[in-house]
This record gives structure tokens, sequence and C-alpha cells, in this order.
């Protein structure tokens, strides 16, 4: 029995299409059955079971050129699509076993921004990620993620897995399963545009900044996975402080202004 629990509560944690869905510690419900009227609804009632962790690091991961990254101009980085079917065509595109091996090439992060009108989300991360990254105790607009070999599926529509990603990395952060809870589907993250940014550890990557148009119904709470001080950020509005930002967000920001 609890080699049955764990891998039922390792395909919840780590599928966003999983069958079944955790009612209360040690028991769990299939999600097909969610609409059934002759099951009492108590017994629907999922569990918001709070990670203490989401692993960004997946192998292999995926990585560009930084001298191909160095020799293309702002349109081009302002259509992903585009921008990985010539690196792709230039030989300029590849997956890395290790970060350590990136010499001359920039590893793939997606940065996913929350949107809803003329407003995104922004919180302040807490120990959900580690203190000594770059983005802890700072206040960001963005929920980051290392685009991996895994990410790429028949469904990715020629973007190297970004949108899986982006949309994995959204939906375990804000501890969204919409199949359990409104049976509705998702729409997906769409790329924005790509820019060199740099770790806390000084190493540059390439940011795919992703938009998110939140369902109607979404509104973010303090229960949810990582977020502190979750708030609505109207984007035709300078920031009061800039510098309370982690600087992805700096950068995005500014970005998102010249866009």
């Amino acid at each position: 029995m609890k080699t049955l629990r764990a891998r039922l509560s390792e395909d919840v944690l780590r599928s966003q299409h999983s069958a079944f869905f955790r009612t209360e510690p040690g028991y769990f419900f299939l999600n097909e059955l969610v609409s059934d009227p002759t099951i009492p609804g108590k017994y629907k009632e999922k569990f918001e079971a709070r990670r203490r962790t989401r692993d960004l690091h997946v192998a292999p991961f995926l990585a560009i050129d930084a001298e191909y990254v160095a020799g293309c101009g702002k349109e081009l980085l302002s259509d992903w699509r585009g921008f990985v079917k010539t690196a792709e065509s230039c030989d300029a595109i590849h997956y890395l076993q290790s970060r350590k091996e990136s010499d001359g090439a920039l590893v793939v992060w997606t940065f996913s921004v929350v949107r809803r009108g003329t407003e995104v989300l922004s919180y302040r991360t807490g120990r959900y990620r580690s203190d000594a990254d770059i983005f802890a105790n700072k206040r960001t607009i963005g929920f980051p993620g290392v685009v991996s070999f895994f990410d790429c599926t028949l469904f990715s529509e020629g973007d190297y897995g970004a949108k899986e990603n982006a949309l994995g990395a959204i939906l375990s952060d804000l501890d969204i399963s919409a199949v359990a809870v409104h049976g509705e589907k998702l729409p997906d993250p769409e790329p924005r545009f790509a820019m060199r940014v740099r770790r806390d550890d000084g190493q540059e990557v390439l940011l795919v900044v992703m938009e998110w148009t939140c369902p109607s119904w979404f509104e973010p709470t303090t229960r949810r996975l990582s977020l502190n001080e979750p708030r609505w950020l109207n984007l035709r509005v300078p920031p009061n402080d800039i510098d309370d930002f982690e600087p992805w967000t700096k950068a995005t920001l500014e970005a998102i202004g010249e866009v």
C-alpha cells in the first residue's frame, strides 16, 4: 500500500495531466469522475499539498551558441520560433548534459509572466527557492525554468518545448490544476522575446520571456506554492522602487517597454 501511495504521489507531483489528484494525505481521486453527480462532493475536494521544492534543472539542457546569439538582431530575438529554426539551420542549437559544459553556449531559460489585461502578477520569493539564487527575497514578475530535452514534445510547434516548460513552471508555482478544479483547458503561454541575462553566479543565459493570460477565475493567494506578497502590477505605471525587483524582472520590464 505504501508503494502504491508513493507512486500516486509522484505521478501527481510530476505530471500536469495526472489522472489523479490528492483529496487528503494518502488518499486520491480520479479526475475523470469529478463531474459525476452520484459521488458526494466531500470525496472530490482537492487537498492543497504545498511542495517544498521545484527542480529547475533537468538535464539535458537546451543551449544556443553564444556567437550565433551575438549576431542576431532584435527582430529575430522577438520571434522565438523563427529564432530556433534559424539556429537549427546554422547548427547553433544543442543539448548539454551539464551546465558546466556551457562554455561558448547559452543555456535557455523561460521566464513566464502572468498577465491580466494591462497588469502582471508580481510577488516576493521565499524559501521555496534557494536563498542563494538570483530570485531570493526580491520582488519578481516571472516564474523561471530551464528548458530541457524532456520539454520538447510532438505538440511543441517548433518552440523546442518552451511552451511546455513555461506552463509547467506556472502550474507548479501557482499550484493550479484546471482539470481537477475547473474542468477546462488552460491557455498556452506565448513567447514574447529572448534576451541575454546573467545568473547570480555571473553565468550568462538566454532568457525567453513567455506571457500567459490567466483564466478569469484565477486570483493569487498566499496559499499558493511560492507566492509571498502577491500583487498585480500595472505595466502602465512605473514601479515605485525598481531596485526592489530582481535583475531579470528589471531587464524584462525595460524590454517590454521597448517592444
